[in-house]
């Protein structure tokens, strides 16, 4: 186990569906041991989106400020109502689609809200993610500005290029619309990446061509996110896990191969480890054997240590990160040496954005060359730039 700060170790014991006795005992022993700093409290919570378990926990404890208590509650209030209007905004999206004959599906997010968690206002949503048929993206892009969606301003300059190298270039996009006062974010994938697009990358048709495994596919995109992409550095992440495979019929088999297929097996062990520790998820004994390995702590602990900072890992350092996280999961030399490969070739001869002063420029793939230097530049300041 990690060095845990008394904040964190609070934040994961308030992760209870429903403060039983015991979990309201051991609560009340900790706050009367360990003094908290309660704006640290505060702004973790919000950082690893516990603000709803904090809303079930904290009124049964007498040691909690009631000031301290109405803010956790009053942002409570203000997160589930956004989350019950992307929820309604999901399901317009789903009938435009529909009605346009896009093949589509939700995940992360407002999936887990609807699918997973047992109350939909557990899962605080940042944006919508969907996932369509990539020669139809295109397409959907148009609908949703015929919808009064606007994309953000680096991706109208791929979409002004057209829509080969739109699909080439990217694999996402951000469309943006204002809801009653909500600001609603789609973000719009054909292809979802597994580290880069050089190393493995999930389309709808991956998911569609095994519709016996669906729930199992889910559990593959999330591991490849919040694992790789976002190296387990938010709590709520393990959270989506737990509830995403909690009580589920699960191919566990088929499952740990799909994983291995990807290098993805350790990554995902991490993230059980997790599971069992803090939730006491059921797993099949040879999934608990995996567990126990020396190693699977080693690698949890390292990840672990980012849930300490005040602000997630982001931009350059986090690329970083992820390759050197990703690369220590690996057991064959042969999965490390793509991951180092890919890591290098994804980089090369691509379209980039950047800003100068205020403008933002667009230079395509053909002066990829020119991209490489500046962003090797603009990678490295951003390694000198002070913690927020």
């Amino acid at each position: 186990m990690a060095d845990r700060s008394a904040e964190i170790r609070f934040l994961l014991m308030a992760c209870a569906l429903e403060l039983s006795a015991s979990r309201k005992k051991q609560l009340g022993d900790f706050l009367a041991q360990y003094p908290l700093d309660w704006k640290r409290v505060y702004g973790l919570a919000k950082r690893h989106r516990l603000i709803p378990y904090l809303c079930r926990t904290l009124p049964a404890l007498t040691q909690v400020n009631e000031s301290f208590l109405q803010t956790i509650q009053n942002d409570n209030k203000l997160m589930a109502i956004d989350g019950l209007v992307k929820q309604q905004q999901y399901r317009l999206l789903d009938a435009l689609l529909n009605k346009h004959g896009i093949g589509h599906m939700a995940f992360k997010g407002v999936y887990l809200a609807e699918h997973g968690y047992p109350d939909p206002s557990l899962r605080i949503s940042g944006d919508i993610d969907v996932l369509v048929d990539q020669s139809l993206a295109f397409r959907a892009i148009e609908i949703l500005q015929a919808e009064k969606y606007s994309l953000s301003p680096k991706h109208q300059l791929y979409f002004q290029d057209g829509e080969q190298k739109l699909l080439d270039d990217l694999y996402e996009v951000s469309l943006f619309k204002q809801v009653f006062n909500n600001p609603i974010d789609i973000d719009l994938h054909w292809k979802i990446l597994c580290f880069n697009k050089d190393y493995a990358g999930f389309d709808l048709s991956y998911i569609q061509s095994q519709p016996t495994h669906s729930h199992e596919l889910q559990v593959v995109l999330l591991v490849s996110h919040h694992g790789v992409t976002n190296i387990w550095q938010q709590i709520y992440y393990i959270n989506d896990l737990y509830f995403l495979l909690n009580g589920k019929p699960t191919d566990w088999l088929w499952l740990l191969a799909e994983m291995r297929r990807y290098g993805l097996e350790r990554v995902f062990l991490v993230g059980l480890y997790w599971c069992q520790e803090l939730w006491s998820l059921a797993m099949p004994e040879t999934i608990r054997n995996l567990l126990a390995d020396d190693a699977i702590r080693s690698l949890a602990n390292g990840y672990e240590a980012n849930w300490e900072s005040d602000e997630p890992i982001e931009f350059s350092p986090l690329v970083l990160s992820q390759l050197t996280f990703f690369a220590k999961t690996q057991q064959q030399t042969r999965k490390k040496l793509k991951i180092y490969a890919t890591f290098a070739t994804s980089r090369v001869f691509r379209a980039s954005t950047f800003k100068i002063g205020k403008q933002l420029v667009y230079i395509p793939r053909e002066f990829g060359p020119i991209t490489v230097f500046i962003r090797a530049i603009r990678s490295f300041s951003r390694f000198f730039v002070p913690a927020k």
